[in-house]
């Protein structure tokens, strides 16, 4: 798998292309990272709710 870096680099693209290209993954990654966190926070909140009821 490549990096970030190597992919700019094999396509040849332009220091401007490369900033819009890693603020578009800076930008899903954290993205996907709050998605993530989310879905953790109401799965314990659920487990939690589960287990105080029983």
């Amino acid at each position: 798998m490549q990096t970030l870096d190597q992919l700019i680099t094999d396509l040849k693209l332009t220091p401007k292309q490369s900033d819009v290209i890693k603020k578009y993954f800076e930008e899903l990654t954290v993205e996907l990272l709050e998605s993530l966190k989310q879905d953790n926070l109401q799965n314990f909140e659920e487990t939690i709710s589960s287990i105080k009821s029983n």
